[in-house]
C-alpha cells in the first residue's frame, strides 16, 4: 500500500506542462476581454460592439497563431499594428488597450535590444491616445499601465510555453538517442558475446557427430563440454538482457585456446601483468578476444594462431596473430560487423584497435587501452556527455 501512495499522489497533481501550454490561450483571451470591455461597458451602437468583439477575437487568434511557436512574426506583427489602431477611428481612447498584444508581440518576436524600446512607445502611445481623448492624465497613466501589463502578460505565458515546448522536443531527442544507444549497445554485445559460444557448440557438435560411432568414449566426453558451453552461452544471454556485461578475461583466454585447439588450429598463448586491469579494460580485452578468435576459426584457413595479452607502460596489449589471412574472409573487416563494434568499444576508453595482413599471408590484429582509471573514467564521462 505504501508503494502505490506516490503514485496515486502523482496522478493527483495537476500536469504542469499542460497548465504552461495552456497559458497562452488563457492570457491572450484575458487581454482580449480587457481590451473590449471599456466598449462594451459603454453604451455604443452595435457596430462598436461587433467591431471591438472581432478585433479582440483577431487579435487573440494572431497572437496565438503566430507567437507560440514563431510562424511568421513579420507579418503577424503588422496585422497586430493594424487591428491595435485601425479600431480606434472608430472606438477611440476606448481601443487603447489593444495595444498590449501589439507590444507582446514585439517583446516575442524581437530581440531584446529592439524590442523593449519598440513595446515601451506602444504603451506610451497607447496612453497618449488615452489621455487624449478622455482629457484626464490618469486615464492616460492608467492606459500605459494596462498596455504594459498586457504586454508582459503576454510575453511571460508565450515565452514560458515555448520554452517548455522546446525542452519536450529535446526530451523526445534523449529519449530517441537513449533507444538507439540502448538497441546498438544490445546488437553489439550479442555479436561480441555469442559468436565464439555458437562457433564453439558448431565445432564440438561436429567433432561429436565424427566420434560418436568410432569412439564412443570421446564422443561422450566433448558432449559434456559442449553442454557446459550451451550452459554459458545461455549465461551469456542473460547477462545482455540484463545488462551487466563484464567479462572475465581469464575465462576468455581459456575458452578462445580451447574453440582454437578444437578447430584443429595449434594454439600459444602468453600472459604478462593483466593481473590487475580494471573491469572496463579486461571486458574490452576480452570481447576483442572473442571476436579476434571467432573471425580465425570461422573465416581463415589458419593452422596455428597465437595471441598474447600484457600491460607496459600504463596500456593493456592484445595481439592475435594466425597464418590464415588468405582464407575466405581473412578475418578482416569486411567479415562483418564485429570489427566495427569492437572498435567503438576500445574507442570509448581511450584505446585503438587496428588490424593488418602481413606478406606471408599472416594475419594481426593489435588493441591497446589505457589501463588508468582516471583516462578510462574521462574517456566515459568525454562519450556520456556526446551523446
Amino acid at each position: 500500500m505504501r508503494v502505490a501512495a506516490p503514485a496515486r499522489e502523482e496522478a493527483g497533481r495537476p500536469d504542469f506542462h499542460a497548465l504552461v501550454a495552456a497559458g497562452p490561450a488563457a492570457a491572450a483571451a484575458a487581454v482580449a476581454l480587457m481590451a473590449s470591455l471599456p466598449v462594451l461597458a459603454e453604451r455604443q451602437s452595435w457596430v462598436s460592439w461587433l467591431l471591438a468583439l472581432s478585433g479582440a477575437a483577431a487579435l487573440a487568434g494572431v497572437h496565438l497563431a503566430a507567437f507560440t511557436r514563431i510562424r511568421r512574426p513579420g507579418l503577424a506583427l503588422g496585422v497586430q499594428a493594424l487591428l491595435a489602431y485601425l479600431p480606434m477611428l472608430q472606438l477611440g481612447a476606448l481601443w487603447s488597450t489593444a495595444g498590449g498584444f501589439f507590444a507582446g508581440g514585439l517583446l516575442l518576436a524581437v530581440r531584446p535590444a529592439r524590442a523593449l524600446p519598440a513595446a515601451g512607445l506602444v504603451c506610451v502611445a497607447a496612453g497618449l491616445v488615452s489621455a487624449r481623448g478622455t482629457a484626464s492624465a490618469d486615464a492616460g497613466f492608467a492606459a500605459v499601465a494596462s498596455v504594459g501589463v498586457a504586454a508582459l502578460v503576454l510575453f511571460g505565458t508565450g515565452a514560458a510555453a515555448r520554452l517548455i515546448a522546446e525542452r519536450e522536443e529535446e526530451r523526445r531527442e534523449l529519449k530517441r538517442r537513449a533507444i538507439a544507444e540502448e538497441r546498438k549497445r544490445f546488437s553489439r554485445d550479442v555479436h561480441d558475446l555469442l559468436g565464439l559460444s555458437l562457433s564453439a557448440i558448431t565445432l564440438k557438435g561436429e567433432l561429436v557427430d565424427r566420434l560418436v560411432i568410432g569412439q564412443p568414449g570421446r564422443a561422450k566426453e566433448e558432449l559434456a563440454e559442449l553442454l557446459t558451453m550451451s550452459r554459458r552461452a545461455l549465461a551469456d544471454v542473460r547477462t545482455v538482457a540484463a545488462g551487466y556485461r563484464e567479462l572475465s578475461l581469464d575465462d576468455e583466454c581459456r575458452a578462445a585456446a580451447a574453440v582454437l585447439s578444437a578447430a584443429g588450429i595449434r594454439v600459444t598463448v602468453a600472459r604478462s601483468g593483466t593481473g590487475n586491469l580494471p573491469p572496463e579494460v579486461a571486458t574490452a580485452l576480452a570481447a576483442v578476444l572473442r571476436e579476434g578468435v571467432t573471425n580465425v576459426v570461422r573465416h581463415s584457413t589458419a593452422s596455428w594462431c597465437a595471441f598474447s595479452v600484457s600491460k607496459e607502460d600504463g596500456t593493456a596489449w592484445l595481439e592475435i596473430v594466425n597464418d590464415g589471412a588468405g582464407g575466405a574472409a581473412g578475418g578482416g573487416p569486411g567479415s562483418g560487423s564485429g570489427l566495427r563494434n569492437l572498435v567503438d568499444r576500445v574507442e570509448s576508453l581511450g584505446g585503438t584497435l587496428a588490424t593488418e595482413t602481413g606478406p606471408d599471408a599472416t594475419h594481426r590484429l593489435l588493441a591497446a587501452v589505457p589501463v588508468s582509471c582516471d583516462e578510462v573514467r574521462r574517456h566515459r564521462t568525454r562519450d556520456e556527455l556526446t551523446a
